[in-house]
């Protein structure tokens, strides 16, 4: 099984025909890494590139198919231990052992508020300067209340019971009240 650990970028070769060169890369050991993956590569299994945090960034089930980078470290593994939902769910890998990541509640909760308060913020501005400049209708007086009353409503969230969090409706939206923080 191929192991190709803390790569970078050893070459850049122009080609005829190509707008962008050719990246050749080596491993911490001086490897290359096309010559590597011509001599022992099988056809049989998959490939994942692992970043310096851990996880996984990218996998194929062919390596000419994967997104190098400098300091990533690629692995050959079986392909039918490659977890079902990969492309769907952030993976870390250590030890040969595939590691799910479980985001922490509170941190989705703070993304979610953060989203919801940018939405504010644009339904906001033109409101607001209508009203600054003395030309705000009643409709909009009515709806830059709404908006402002829901981002107060966001701003005082407590999101350290991130899992029970009964979310402000947004003005002409609900939003929806969930266990959990989708």
């Amino acid at each position: 099984m191929i192991t190709f650990k803390n790569i970078k970028i050893s070459k850049q070769v122009f080609e005829e025909g190509l707008a962008v060169p050719v990246l050749y890369f080596e491993d911490e050991n001086g490897n290359d890494w096309y010559t590597l993956r011509d001599e022992k590569w099988a056809g049989k299994n998959a490939f994942i590139a692992v970043g310096q945090d851990g996880f996984i960034n990218t996998w194929s089930e062919n390596p000419n198919f994967l997104t190098l980078s400098e300091g990533v470290s690629v692995y050959e593994v079986s392909a039918k231990n490659l977890p079902a939902d990969i492309g769907q769910q952030t993976y870390g890998y250590q030890d040969g052992t595939f590691i799910k990541f479980e985001p922490v509640a509170s941190e989705v909760a703070e993304k979610k508020r953060n989203d919801l308060l940018s939405k504010a913020a644009i339904a906001i501005a033109p409101l607001q300067d209508a009203v600054d400049i003395d030309d705000a209708t009643e409709a909009e007086l009515q709806e830059l209340k709404a908006w402002k009353t829901c981002r107060v409503a966001l701003n005082r969230l407590d999101l350290t019971s991130a899992t029970d969090i009964t979310w402000p409706e947004l003005p002409g939206k609900k939003i929806e009240n969930t266990d959990t923080v989708n």
